[in-house]
């Protein structure tokens, strides 16, 4: 079996890793589904796409070593996507060890664009979410690999945190004057899985892919197109920071997911710009995609069914 053309994908159930997998798939490389429970239904995939001679389930957790060191020899790939695990006690050193014995070469990892510079700089060590991510690269640096960091900004799906309050008419939101990018988990997930399958695209040391949405909206714009779309008028009701760390608490994110969150949507609205390369680094995923990226009117289409009142 030629690994040139065998790739390896974790987590491909979620919006991302599927991407990821469809996009490998498409420029040819044979994709091996890594997952801890093979019956899961993976979005995205129909049952004759998981017929193809070029999709192919096993069963592997990125925490469980023995079951990654299966993975590779039966996959023979040489490469292969991974996200960062939160939970992990050495920042899943343990892991990229184990996926280089085992004959992984070059590891594409899906980190985070609150991650800035050198991931060991100190000051991506003072928020939750960075800290976790930029950890995850030190580690994968130091395990050798030759690797690629995909470090997205605002994925447009955390307008599902608002997909009661679009089907009833009224959202609430904090700080709504603020702009995001509204990056689809589509794009972040083709990028991903043209860069694990094209060597064109890798580095043979460590590389770092940063990625924005094409456009810039307030949160209030933002509901002003998804509204529109939709066909429908949506109201803004502003929250404070308690009523905010509230909601997302209902819909079961960590605490310290909810803290960072929060403490970077009040520093922009205290006027620091989060997107100062926005015009250069948007460019990434048509560069890495070979296409155009989603606008966040074209991901509510692709969408509507989730909005619709049940």
């Amino acid at each position: 079996m030629s690994s040139d053309h065998n790739v390896l994908v974790f987590g491909p159930a979620g919006a991302v890793g599927c991407a990821a997998a469809i996009e490998a798939h498409r420029r040819g490389a044979h994709v091996w589904l890594a997952m801890r429970d093979t019956n899961k239904t993976i979005k995205g995939l129909s049952v004759s796409d998981l017929e193809s001679k070029r999709y192919t389930k096993l069963q592997a957790d990125l925490t469980k070593p023995d079951t990654l060191k299966k993975a590779v020899e039966q996959s023979g790939a040489t490469t292969a996507f991974v996200y960062t695990v939160f939970e992990s006690k050495d920042s899943m050193r343990g892991t990229f060890d184990t996926l280089k014995a085992a004959g992984i070469q070059h590891v594409v990892v899906l980190s985070s664009f609150t991650v800035k510079g050198p991931a060991e700089d100190p000051k991506n060590m003072e928020g939750f979410i960075e800290a976790a991510h930029a950890k995850t690269e030190v580690a994968l640096k130091e395990s050798g690999l030759a690797s690629t960091a995909v470090r997205p900004m605002y994925f447009t799906s955390n307008v599902f945190w608002y997909t009661e309050g679009i089907r009833s008419g009224k959202v609430e939101l904090l700080y709504p004057d603020i702009r995001f990018d509204y990056l689809s988990p589509t794009d972040i997930g083709t990028v991903a899985g043209a860069v694990l399958s094209e060597p064109r695209f890798r580095s043979q040391h460590q590389q770092v892919i940063p990625l924005c949405g094409p456009q810039l909206h307030t949160q209030r714009e933002a509901m002003g197109i998804i509204g529109d779309t939709l066909g429908r008028k949506i109201e803004i009701q502003e929250l404070t920071e308690d009523q905010f760390y509230e909601k997302q608490a209902k819909i079961g994110m960590p605490p310290p997911v909810i803290k960072t969150i929060t403490a970077g949507m009040r520093k922009s609205n205290e006027g620091h710009d989060s997107y100062p390369d926005h015009a250069e680094v948007s460019q990434n995923v048509s560069k890495y995609a070979e296409r155009d990226p989603m606008t966040l009117a074209d991901w509510i289409n692709a969408n509507k069914i989730a909005f619709v009142a049940a």
